[in-house]
C-alpha cells in the first residue's frame, strides 16, 4: 500500500520539482497565461526550493503535488504582509484524485495556521483566462482583495482567513506591482 509523506523540498528536488511544475502548468501556458509556473527552469526552482518553503507530497518516491509558501520577510517587496501560496500543482496523470485538496489542506491548516499562527494567507489567480481556478479559489472559502491587468488577462489576489479573531485586513496591503489600472476590492 503506498503512502503519502508531506515534506519540505530540498535542492536535491528540484530536477523532479521541475519535471512536476512544468507538467502541470503546460495547459496552463497554452491558455496564454505567462506565470513564472509555466517558465521554470531548473534554476528558478532550485532558487524557490532555497529561499522559500516549497512543501511537496510525495507518494512512493514520487514528487506529486507541491506548493509554495513564500513569507514577507523574504522580501523587500511581498505581495502582502500575510503568506503568498504559488507554485501549487498536482501530477496530471493523478488529476480529480483530491491530491491537491489534500496538500492545499495540509499547507492551510498544519502548516499556515497551526504550525506558523498565520491569521491569514493569499495566492494569485487569472480572473480572465483560465477556465475554473477562480471558482474553485472561491468554493473553497477564498475572497478576491486586488485585481490588475497582466498579459491581456486579470490577475486576481485572493485571501483565505484562517484564524478569524487574528485576522487584520490592513494586513493585506497593496501589491507591489499595483498601478492606476489596478483596484482593490472590498474585503
Amino acid at each position: 500500500m503506498s503512502e503519502d509523506i508531506f515534506r519540505i523540498a530540498t535542492k536535491e528536488d528540484a530536477p523532479a520539482f521541475l519535471e512536476l511544475l512544468s507538467s502541470a502548468f503546460k495547459s496552463v501556458g497554452e491558455l496564454g497565461i505567462n506565470w513564472p509556473s509555466t517558465r521554470a527552469t531548473l534554476e528558478m526552482v532550485t532558487e524557490n526550493i532555497v529561499n522559500s518553503t516549497a512543501v511537496v507530497l510525495e507518494r512512493d518516491g514520487r514528487l506529486i503535488s507541491t506548493l509554495t509558501i513564500r513569507f514577507p520577510w523574504e522580501s523587500t517587496t511581498p505581495v502582502s504582509g500575510y503568506p503568498f501560496v504559488w507554485w501549487f500543482a498536482t501530477a496530471p496523470d493523478l488529476s480529480g484524485q483530491g491530491i491537491g485538496n489534500k496538500l492545499l489542506e495540509y499547507v492551510e491548516n498544519t502548516l499556515l495556521r497551526d504550525t506558523f499562527k498565520a491569521p491569514a494567507f493569499t495566492l494569485g489567480t487569472s480572473g480572465k483566462k483560465h477556465p475554473w481556478l477562480l471558482d474553485m479559489y472561491k468554493r473553497k472559502g477564498y475572497k478576491e482583495y486586488f485585481q490588475h491587468e497582466n498579459d491581456g488577462d486579470i490577475g486576481i489576489l485572493m485571501y483565505k482567513v484562517l484564524i478569524p479573531e487574528r485576522f487584520d485586513e490592513n494586513i493585506l496591503g497593496t501589491p507591489p506591482f499595483s498601478d492606476a489600472k489596478a483596484e482593490k476590492t472590498s474585503v
